[in-house]
């Protein structure tokens, strides 16, 4: 079967939290023909020559997996180079390396992440170090029963057929934290109805040939997520943010982000497009 083509964005910073994402792209690289960047945003010009270099050894590391990078370098406020960048030229995919600690970490690849993942129109894969890397061989898929969640369906069906994945479908209940609402849907705890969406869902990723499984659990999102990660040694994690936190009462954070600071594997996030 041929491989499709995926065209990759890889910032850097020189730090080895950043590299950490580089092992995370294994399973993409294996499955898929990659056309890849590593990019590195300069506070000034006087840092060219030494950041240059360190993209030429981290291009020679790549280059022995069968991945040969171009190396781009600019100056600017990285966040904003870095979603320009991406967003000009086409990428279909962010792969960054994150502390992932409690707001993600705000210093340095930390705060650049996190503000990527706010505004980037291009999904973003962010990988701590430690994490899981060996392999994508069970993809969890986070939904909440909002059409907005449902928009990372796509991306998923086309990475677990890439790779023959399973899926994993998980929704949280939000019914113990006394939400009535959230992302402008109506929660019933009643499990039938929770039921029933996942199952359709799975329905149209079965038609296309994907297995699937489905589990519903009551709590917070950005907990439970995690947690249903680790107790099925999944590879990966799919889901989708508003680039904000939540509207949700004691729940101060965005779910997303939640999600990327505890997840025992990468993460894939995709904003959502359609209205919040």
């Amino acid at each position: 079967m041929k491989q499709e083509t995926m065209k990759l964005l890889i910032p850097m910073d020189g730090s080895p939290t950043a590299e950490a994402v580089l092992p995370a792209l294994l399973p993409l690289i294996r499955s898929h023909r990659i056309e890849s960047t590593l990019l590195q945003v300069l506070r000034s010009p006087e840092e060219q020559e030494e950041a240059a270099a360190r993209l030429e050894a981290l291009k020679g590391s790549l280059e022995a997996r069968g991945v040969t990078p171009r190396i781009h370098t600019l100056c600017g406020t990285p966040a904003e180079q870095i979603v320009a960048t991406a967003e000009h030229g086409g990428f279909d995919l962010i792969a960054m390396g994150t502390h992932g600690r409690t707001g993600l970490d705000r210093v340095v690849m930390g705060s650049v992440a996190e503000e990527v993942v706010r505004t980037s129109r291009v999904p973003v894969l962010l990988a701590r170090p430690g994490v899981r890397i060996d392999g994508w061989e069970t993809i969890v898929v986070a939904l909440d029963g909002s059409p907005g969640a449902e928009e990372v369906l796509g991306d998923v069906a086309r990475l677990a057929r890439a790779v023959g994945a399973q899926v994993h479908l998980v929704r949280v209940n939000l019914s113990l934290v006394m939400v009535n609402c959230y992302r402008g849907v109506t929660f019933d705890s009643a499990k039938a109805d929770t039921t029933s969406y996942l199952n359709g869902v799975a329905e149209q990723l079965r038609v296309q040939g994907i297995e699937v499984t489905t589990e519903n659990f009551e709590g917070r999102p950005g907990v439970e997520i995690p947690l249903a990660a680790r107790s099925l040694d999944a590879g990966l994690i799919c889901m989708t943010t508003h680039g904000r936190p939540e509207s949700i009462p004691g729940l101060g954070r965005s779910v997303a982000f939640d999600v990327i600071r505890s997840a025992p594997c990468p993460v894939y996030v995709r904003h959502i497009a359609g209205p919040s």
